[in-house]
């Protein structure tokens, strides 16, 4: 078996499962998810993001590590216990708020119950920062726990057809969604997304994306569909609709996506995937998913030319497919 330790939001989720499911499709083995309990609850150190665990949405080939159904040997015995007992303290308050706060100041309880529990001998951890793709990667034995981001698509692509099918929607679109979708597939279809939100307010992120992701970015982008097609339809995507229309006008036929929060991220995911041609928003893992999912044989992606400001996080060559198109930012 192959566990796979889930975090983040749903775009990083979903670089997290598939990496891990190319891998236990090598090995012909089962795949397990053991999610991190902020990650439930779609909070970040405490505070409620709703970015919340949404792989479940999807037809994906994994179960969620829980109070039964793992095996009783190798690694799987000892993340399955500790799955456990995370479901029984799950319900504490006081106990949450302790183990949070001890995560932010660099104290990582689920490396040390590893430890505890034997089972770190098979986790191979990819440390943060540290995108790059790393071929040995497939080198991994059965029986190995992951950790990690694993952003690059190379660690799945060959997997390609696959992923597609099981990154399917279980259920029916909302009512709101599917007038959108039909909307989207009677056009020509371009789906823009702005990301603000944390890449605006946390200096960490900031420091990523600036000079990267711009206003001329995505004035540009805006342009390169407008000369390449007869009638675009953009239909944007933000976590600050009022910001692209008071920054970012645009001539021609445009749709605001604003009616899905972020825990219904999974139906603007899919939504941007049906588009026709896709601007993606630089490092962002979500909209990132959304042009890989597009399956149109005559899309269009766009991206920015580097992957992050950053010269030791950027990696534009693991990150983005050969066949996207670089607009400057």
């Amino acid at each position: 078996m192959i566990v796979v330790q889930i975090h983040s939001g749903l775009g990083n989720q979903l670089f997290m499962y598939a990496a891990a499911r190319a891998l236990a499709h090598r090995h012909n083995t089962a795949l397990y998810l053991d999610v991190d309990t902020d990650c439930r609850e779609g909070r970040n150190f405490g505070e409620y993001v709703g970015h919340s665990f949404q792989l479940d949405k999807f037809h994906i080939k994994a179960d969620v590590l829980g109070m039964s159904g793992v095996k009783q040997s190798g690694p799987g015995a000892g993340v399955g216990m500790m799955s456990a007992i995370k479901a029984r303290l799950r319900g504490i308050t006081l106990l949450r708020s302790a183990v949070r706060l001890l995560r932010h100041r660099g104290v990582d309880l689920s490396r040390m119950a590893l430890r505890l529990s034997g089972a770190d001998r098979h986790l191979f951890a990819e440390e943060r920062g540290d995108w790059r793709y790393k071929p040995h990667f497939f080198d991994l034995p059965d029986e190995t726990i992951l950790r990690g981001c694993f952003l690059s698509y190379r660690y799945f692509d060959a997997l390609r057809d696959t992923i597609l099918d099981e990154l399917q929607l279980k259920e029916p679109l909302s009512a709101r969604s599917k007038a959108v979708e039909d909307k989207i597939r009677a056009t020509e279809s371009v789906s823009l997304h702005v990301r603000r939100g944390d890449v605006v307010t946390v200096p960490e992120y900031r420091s990523w994306y600036e000079g990267v992701l711009t206003e001329r970015y995505y004035r540009n982008a805006i342009a390169f569909f407008q000369e390449k097609l007869a009638q675009p339809h953009f239909f944007v995507f933000s976590d600050d609709i009022d910001w692209v229309k008071a920054n970012l006008p645009m001539r021609g036929k445009v749709t605001y996506v604003d009616h899905n929060g972020p825990e219904h991220g999974y139906e603007d995911l899919y939504l941007m995937s049906r588009c026709k041609h896709n601007i993606t928003a630089g490092f962002s893992s979500f909209s990132w998913w959304a042009a890989y999912l597009n399956t149109h044989r005559a899309k269009t992606v766009v991206r920015t030319r580097r992957m992050n400001a950053l010269d030791d996080l950027n990696h534009p060559e693991d990150f983005f497919p050969e066949d996207w198109v670089i607009v400057e930012s």
